[in-house]
């Protein structure tokens, strides 16, 4: 009881503590209230965080967000992106430089009417224990219903809250726990949207969302943009390519800027690498099917080896598993193709009259036969082979948000039995195996991933005894987090705060896959594991 009443007694005692409370909120104070709105402006910022004071994270870093454009926000992670939406919203405070809305400091204004001009979406939704309606509602507390259901329609929630039992009035639970990843994400959106806001900051808004709905949330997004200075941080280029200003970060400076049509003609540049990484400019879906069979095979070999070309050196092994079999798939279409062109050639005059032999009909077949048997060979061959080499099968599971993906994971690991029928495991219902054992067969990467306020090497080490160091290194090198955890100044005995506070999304969630790697999981479950990573570390 004394151990717990001395965190009551600290958090009281902390009322007074301006570095921890901020009084400002809760202030009204009518001589700082300004018409807030105009061009955002970031003026050489220096910043460390109080926890890490030795390690920079912005350095002199510079960019103006113009009112009622669209500003994107791109780099690997930890470069700062998230950072800076920090410290516009005074989480934090510049170690040196100035933020500015208008030419007047954001110091000048009131925090909390700074705040409620303010609508944001992060990559880790927040929700409470309470109604959809409730949690929407936050977003402006006078909100009305109508208000309310017209912005869950403008983030695509409306309809899946709809078909709930209880609608509006679904409890969601603690941290929406009963929400699938994209729903939440969908009501945080709702919630930033229902009020209005000038400033609207999307942290990878969309990040949890399926392809579908990802399309027709950014629609939203584009509408509600207009009209509203927007701050956008972004791994899938795809979706800034209409910014009207991209700044690239790494390492906590800006390294180039402009729209999307300027930096991709910039040659050697990281914008440009990372659009092609991510493979942006693709053959438009609408070509025409009616390619010549030799043109058709050339495009097919062409981009078999530019995407061996596209990954670094220390990949190209990994990718030659698969380039094999890819060429050979190719050649396979362009054989059967030249044979049944040959067929066609030798047919008599009647077998074009029939109507199910029509000049396009024939031409599709060439074209969509071949790549049938390609798409059966080629480099699913390859990762066949590599499954029986590794004696290991992977299973995806894709389909819409909600559908019940991170139901199905929730099951494996015993969080909740079914309600009817079995689940089997190697032949036995894993109610009858013991539930220790069960998990401790399984690795689980999460879209959110759960750290606690230990160090990095605890975290990575966190459930097993006696862990050597250099397997928790080695796990953190095959996560791609070891070059980072390297450059701090504690290594791997820096402290992650609660949560990962002191991370961002895509560190925090590398270091829980290195946290499964190195305990050697005979089932690894990934929930979408690489959502908040730019293109380079998810791949």
């Amino acid at each position: 009881a004394r151990g717990a009443a001395s965190s009551v007694f600290q958090l009281i005692e902390e009322e007074n503590d301006a570095s921890v409370n901020e009084t400002d909120v809760w202030k009204d104070d009518t001589k700082s209230i300004y018409n807030i709105n105009g061009d955002i402006e970031f003026d050489n910022i220096n910043f460390m965080y109080p926890s890490r004071k030795d390690t920079p994270v912005l350095r002199n870093l510079s960019l103006i967000a113009r009112a009622g454009q669209t500003t994107a926000l791109v780099g690997s992670s930890g470069s700062g992106k998230s950072t800076c939406i920090s410290l516009f919203l005074r989480y934090y405070e510049p170690s040196a430089g100035r933020i500015t809305i208008d030419g007047r400091p954001i110091t000048d204004y009131n925090v909390q009417q700074l705040r409620q001009s303010i609508g944001v979406v992060s990559q880790e939704s927040i929700l409470f224990g309470m109604s959809i309606y409730e949690n929407i509602r936050f977003g402006k507390v006078n909100a009305t219903r109508a208000e309310i259901e017209q912005a869950a329609r403008e983030a695509n929630a409306h309809h899946f809250i709809m078909e709930l039992p209880n609608k509006y009035e679904t409890l969601v639970g603690e941290r929406g726990m009963q929400l699938s990843g994209g729903e939440k994400q969908r009501i945080a959106l709702a919630r930033a949207l229902v009020k209005q806001p000038a400033f609207l900051l999307l942290d990878e808004a969309t990040s949890a969302l399926d392809n579908i709905s990802e399309k027709i949330v950014q629609e939203a997004l584009d509408r509600a943009r207009k009209c509203r200075t927007t701050i956008v941080i972004a791994h899938r280029l795809n979706t800034i390519r209409n910014a009207h200003q991209i700044y690239v970060l790494d390492n906590g400076c800006v390294i180039e800027q402009g729209n999307h049509e300027t930096l991709i003609t910039k040659d050697g540049g990281k914008y440009q690498a990372m659009v092609k990484r991510q493979q942006m400019e693709r053959i438009d879906d609408g070509d025409d099917d009616m390619m010549s069979i030799q043109k058709a095979t050339e495009e097919e070999e062409k981009s078999i080896f530019e995407y061996s070309r596209s990954h670094s050196d220390s990949r190209i092994i990994d990718v030659n598993k698969y380039t094999a079999f890819a060429i050979a798939g190719s050649k396979l279409t362009q054989r059967i193709r030249s044979k049944a062109f040959a067929c066609l050639l030798r047919q008599e005059v009647a077998y074009y009259e029939r109507p199910e032999n029509s000049s396009g009909t024939i031409c599709a077949r060439l074209s969509s036969d071949a790549l049938a048997v390609q798409e059966m060979a080629s480099t699913r061959l390859g990762a066949i082979c590599e499954a029986f080499a590794l004696s290991f099968f992977g299973i995806l599971f894709g389909c819409t948000s909600g559908c019940g993906k991170s139901t199905i994971i929730q099951l494996l690991e015993r969080f909740y039995d079914v309600t009817s029928g079995q689940l089997l495991l190697d032949g036995i219902d894993i109610r009858q195996l013991n539930l220790q054992w069960v998990r401790a067969h399984f690795g689980l990467v999460s879209q959110e991933p759960i750290l606690f306020d230990l160090t990095i090497a605890e975290n990575i080490a966190y459930g097993l005894e006696n862990v050597p160091m250099e397997d928790i290194i080695n796990a953190a090198s095959r996560a791609n987090i070891h070059q980072f955890i390297d450059q701090l100044p504690q290594g791997y005995e820096t402290k992650v705060g609660l949560k990962g506070s002191f991370l961002s999304g895509g560190e925090k969630q590398r270091i829980a896959i290195a946290r499964v790697l190195v305990r050697r999981p005979k089932i690894l479950l990934l929930d979408e594991a690489t959502s908040a990573m730019d293109s380079y570390n998810e791949q």
